[in-house]
């Protein structure tokens, strides 16, 4: 599955980059998250409840920060397994100034999803990736202010 999108917030480069590279503070703004245990700045594990139809369950992830160069661009990598199922995740961010003091982040992810949660069907798994997307940028854009 692949998801892209931009996401504009009224702040410096740098303070996306930070927040967005920060295991405790983007963990803040994941959906439904249980646990954090973080390992070192660029690797860190998160719990949290997910499901898709009737397959309900806590998901484990593994992130590790793959490529970081500040305040422009990074890439997270995440493998998880849970309920019967497992992902692989690559997420990529690209961060540029919008012109009026704040920051346009392009964004994309690649998911492969195996096992029990795939076997309810694409259309569904992407209506609750989408979700989890929305709520992790409605509280990205709450936490430094009004974007678009």
């Amino acid at each position: 599955m692949h998801f892209d999108g931009t996401f504009s917030v009224k702040a410096s480069r740098k303070d996306v980059f930070d927040v967005m590279t920060d295991p405790k503070q983007i963990s803040k703004c994941m959906p439904d998250l249980q646990k954090l245990d973080v390992k070192s700045k660029e690797e860190f594990t998160v719990v949290v409840k997910a499901g898709v139809s009737f397959i309900k369950g806590d998901f484990t992830l593994n992130f590790r920060l793959v490529e970081s160069e500040p305040p422009a661009h990074a890439k997270l990598v995440a493998r998880g397994s849970g309920i019967g199922s497992v992902v692989d995740l690559e997420t990529i961010i690209d961060l540029s100034d919008s012109g009026d003091g704040g920051t346009l982040m392009k964004w994309q992810a690649e998911a492969k999803v195996g096992g029990r949660i795939a076997s309810v069907g694409q259309r569904l798994l992407e209506s609750q990736a989408q979700k989890i997307i929305k709520q992790l940028f409605e509280c990205l854009r709450h936490k430094f202010g009004t974007g678009s």
